[in-house]
């Protein structure tokens, strides 16, 4: 696309306020800074030009002449206004888009397309709105579907033994269903969380003055964009800054819970544990040890988690700037992009789970190990037999400390007998196998909460997947976009 250098300068203000154009080193270490988040916001910002320019002409402040170029300008710019955010990243896109538009239907018609947009309504107020919007809305569907995953494939092996770790010892164990119930469980609560940020989101940037035409304005635009509330005063949306803080918050806190399952998968892959079996596609080899399978993806999500409670603290102490400033806007290229990176790494966790092959026969076998059934041998002892739970507590931990250092099982058993000498209801034998994990007890698992919890999380989803409702984002584009057809023909 020619950008010629007039059109460029008259948008810039060259001649107006400013004499000179950017130096090179602050179009290096500022306007391609600022310009890292254009192809994030384009489209919204493009999309955002349509809705304004329908809406003033309907208000007889924009020539319907000058509309219509305009109009037909944005249509053709809207299907590929990532590449060209991508392409023209050095300045913002607020400055980037009238260029882009003035340079194809000329400086007379293309001065009207700013008409009641502000830099910071703009790259403050709609933007980050309308990007957040979006953003929740496909991490819901994502989240959604990695929750439908965890609990289907819990199902069938709610009653599979599976080991707990307790700061990576062998600690007792589960079931393999209650476990990927449990990540299930803590993710559903997110969704709810993406809902009620939505809705604070749902609230436009109200006209920059409390003139009539220019609240008129503001209000009829914002409706075409989908938003069902407008603000009345200005400062309500630039004071604070949590449109940007709290949906990235949203975002990174399951990240750390995708980070937390993706660790388990990648120490279980290990032929140490043998617990778990990566799908071919979801994993990468060694370039220099060809029996290699490297869970680069697991590792990718662990990290991005890492970097994302990073990014949050930077994002929160952005926010501590003055309340007129801006600070945000410049660095929002790493925002949008870790939003993304969020909800692409959701869908390729429920992939991973789906496709992944999990070891029962060896997740039970060494459920068992470490005395894993030691808890459950103390309670026995506390809640059946009435002993005092420090007692069994220090009996149990001399047998294990005595198993450990290589006693026989009938060293074992002798080493109980004194200690339950006035129990003589106790069978020794019996203990020591609980202990051992070789007796089961029904109570050592809670089989029917596991049951019941599938249950509830099961009609908890369909639920949600029953009221999944459009992106309100995408849908306020098609439908601009059909008006602005409609306005042209």
């Amino acid at each position: 696309m020619n950008q010629s250098v007039s059109t460029k300068e008259f948008i810039e203000g060259i001649g107006g306020r400013l004499t000179r154009n950017k130096s090179e080193a602050y179009i290096r270490a500022i306007m391609q800074v600022e310009g890292r988040s254009n192809q994030f916001t384009a489209r919204h910002m493009l999309v955002g030009d349509m809705a304004f320019v329908l809406s003033a002409t309907e208000l007889g402040i924009t020539p319907p002449d000058a509309a219509r170029d305009i109009c037909r300008c944005l249509l053709e710019m809207i299907p590929r206004a990532e590449e060209l955010g991508r392409d023209n990243a050095t300045g913002d896109i607020v400055f980037q888009r009238e260029v882009w538009v003035a340079d194809v239907v000329g400086r007379d018609a293309g001065a009207w397309q700013h008409i009641g947009r502000h830099r910071a309504e703009s790259l403050r107020g709609y933007l980050p709105r309308m990007f957040f919007r979006d953003a929740l809305w496909r991490e819901r569907q994502a989240m959604l579907r990695l929750v439908r995953v965890l609990v289907d494939k819990a199902a069938p092996v709610l009653t599979a033994y599976a080991p707990v770790y307790h700061h990576l010892q062998h600690a007792g164990y589960t079931t393999l269903g209650e476990y990927l119930l449990g990540f299930a469980g803590n993710l559903l609560d997110y969704i709810e969380r993406f809902e009620q940020i939505d809705k604070r989101l749902d609230f436009a940037p109200p006209a920059h003055s409390g003139r009539p035409v220019l609240v008129k304005l503001a209000e009829r635009a914002s409706q075409r964009l989908g938003f069902t509330r407008v603000q009345l005063l200005r400062q309500q949306g630039h004071l604070t800054e949590e449109q940007f803080s709290e949906p990235f918050y949203a975002l990174v806190a399951p990240a750390v819970v995708l980070a937390r399952m993706a660790e388990d998968l990648r120490l279980w892959m290990t032929s140490e544990f043998a617990f778990f079996e990566l799908a071919d596609e979801h994993a990468s080899i060694s370039s220099g040890l060809p029996q290699k399978k490297n869970p680069f993806g697991l590792q990718t999500v662990i990290g991005g988690a890492a970097v994302g409670a990073g990014r949050l603290a930077a994002q929160l102490a952005s926010n501590i700037a003055l309340s007129g400033e801006a600070d945000t806007v410049y660095h929002m290229g790493s925002l949008f992009q870790y939003a993304n990176d969020v909800i692409n790494w959701t869908e390729f966790m429920a992939e991973v789970i789906e496709k992944g092959q999990y070891n029962l026969p060896e997740l039970d076998r060494k459920s068992k190990w470490g005395y894993a059934g030691a808890s459950e041998a103390m309670d026995t002892l506390i809640f059946d037999h009435g002993l005092p739970q420090r007692v069994a507590h220090h009996m149990l931990g001399a047998i294990v400390r005595a198993a450990v250092e290589g006693a026989d099982e009938k060293t074992l058993l002798a080493k109980l007998k004194p200690e339950l000498a006035e129990h003589p209801e106790i069978d020794p034998a019996r203990i020591l196998g609980i202990l051992k994990g070789e007796i089961l007890l029904d109570t050592a698992i809670n089989i029917p909460g596991a049951r019941a919890v599938h249950k509830e999380l099961d009609e908890k989803l369909r639920a949600l997947e029953s009221r999944s409702h459009p992106n309100p984002v995408a849908e306020a584009a098609a439908r601009i976009q059909d008006e602005g057809r409609r306005f042209c023909a």
